[in-house]
């Protein structure tokens, strides 16, 4: 036979009450909350930067954060860079790129692990702690995206991933995904600046610090490909008497590049393209230095000679053989017509300790002309007086010869091939140059053959030299 189990009221009411009590504490936990919402100060459901220029700099976005708690527990928001920024072709940009930092007094209760820049990474990053009762909160952030100049134009798509977590509680931890979004364009140019401010590389022969010039070569924000650069002359350089001048005698080098290569070597100009700079691999921003100097400019024409040099740039997102400037050239070839004898006579042959019977005296003379005038010209010369000693005997003029000789190749012609007297105050014509007016050396050989009745001693006379335009 089973008992009867028999309830008093106070034990029935007893039971009631403990069930309520447990009741009211599986509900507080049910109901319990921890809750994030984030919103961009621009609107919509992502961090996007829009149109990002490379010359923009920095781009700063306004991030507000809002947390709902009433776990009563402190608790903490913790950041992780799901996904960092990558283009279609799967580049992305450095970590650094991204940075974020609170705007001060934004939260009222918890404190803000980010008050100055702080890069953005792959790994756990704390940016804010609720105050130990985790009371709700709210906050801004600002993420600033600092694009290098160098960065590869695209789409760029990433994901920030936040995480609400509990730091004593057994409470569910929160996450909520931001995308990022920014698309970076490329507004590339190129800036030639030269040594003037009238965009003219002047050049001039005779004044030693004007014989070279450079030019500066800015390549402002990245190509995102690699490109090269080269140069030419448009057009031959002329003067303005028509006269050409070889581009040979125009020499440069390249220098300083930071990211890529140049010519750094000594070369002439040239009609033909020439390649003067190669990029990295990935375009990026770079600047560099061309000096222009003179060469041997002996065998040009005197004359102001001008033309055009054409920079183009090829690669990249350029157009093949685009046209990214021109600089004017002028170069100034002053006239030079002289002439100059070794030794130096100082105006004066002289032949010393002549005596009777001696044989005959040689004396060599060797004359450079230098000469740009590009017309034909003659060496003449002649005695003011015939040789004669300090007691004023003079020397009959058959006895004082001369004749002229080629001086290693000379180009023109030589008018006195034998010995010839040299008569007073007569001009005698010694060389005449080529049809251009080259400039050319050669010798003159001076003879004394001293008569038997010559008084003995030091006898000496005059010579002038004329260099004149035929």
């Amino acid at each position: 036979m089973n008992p009867i189990k028999i309830y008093s009221k106070s034990t029935k009411l007893s039971c009631l009450v403990t069930v309520f009590v447990l009741s009211l504490i599986f509900s507080h936990h049910a109901l319990a909350a921890l809750d994030l919402r984030i919103r961009p100060y621009e609107g919509g459901y992502d961090l996007d930067y829009h149109r990002v220029d490379l010359q923009a700099g920095r781009v700063n976005k306004e991030v507000v954060f809002d947390i709902t708690s009433d776990i009563g527990k402190q608790y903490r928001l913790i950041q992780v860079l799901a996904e960092p920024l990558t283009n279609e072709q799967g580049i992305s940009m450095p970590q650094n790129s991204l940075v974020v930092y609170a705007v001060r007094g934004s939260n009222k209760y918890g404190s803000l692990s980010v008050e100055t820049d702080t890069p953005v990474f792959l790994g756990r990053q704390i940016l804010y702690t609720s105050s130990q009762e985790g009371l709700s909160d709210s906050f801004i952030l600002v993420y600033s995206l600092i694009v290098p100049q160098d960065q590869e134009p695209g789409y760029y798509r990433g994901r920030l991933a936040f995480t609400l977590e509990p730091v004593d509680s057994l409470q569910d931890s929160r996450t909520v995904v931001l995308n990022i979004a920014a698309e970076i364009q490329t507004e590339s140019h190129f800036e030639i600046i030269t040594c003037s401010q009238d965009n003219t590389v002047h050049l001039d022969s005779s004044i030693p610090e004007k014989r070279s010039c450079d030019v500066a070569i800015n390549i402002v924000g990245g190509l995102g490909r690699q490109f090269r650069i080269t140069q030419l002359l448009a057009e031959p350089i002329l003067s303005s008497d028509g006269d050409e001048l070889d581009p040979t005698a125009i020499k440069f080098i390249a220098r300083e590049a930071q990211e890529g290569a140049v010519a750094n070597q000594e070369l002439s100009l040239s009609l033909r393209p020439e390649v003067i700079y190669t990029s990295g691999s990935r375009g990026q921003a770079d600047n560099f230095i061309v000096t222009y100097s003179l060469g041997d400019l002996s065998g040009q024409t005197a004359g102001r000679y001008a033309g055009n040099i054409k920079y183009l740039a090829e690669g990249g997102s350029l157009p093949s053989g685009g046209l990214i400037g021109t600089i004017r050239l002028e170069i100034e070839n002053p006239r030079l017509f002289d002439l100059s004898i070794t030794p130096q006579l100082g105006g004066r042959i002289e032949f010393r300790d002549l005596k009777p019977r001696q044989p005959p005296k040689a004396y060599e003379v060797v004359i450079k002309i230098n000469s740009n005038i590009g017309k034909q010209y003659q060496v003449s010369q002649m005695i003011t007086s015939l040789l004669v000693n300090k007691s004023g005997d003079e020397m009959g003029e058959d006895y004082f010869t001369c004749r002229t000789e080629s001086a290693e190749v000379t180009k023109g012609s030589l008018r006195v091939s034998q010995n010839t007297a040299i008569k007073k105050q007569a001009s005698m014509t010694l060389f005449v140059s080529d049809s251009k007016g080259s400039s050319d050396t050669f010798k003159v050989i001076y003879e004394l053959t001293p008569p038997p009745d010559v008084r003995a001693g030091d006898y000496s006379t005059t010579l002038v030299y004329s260099l004149l335009e035929i």
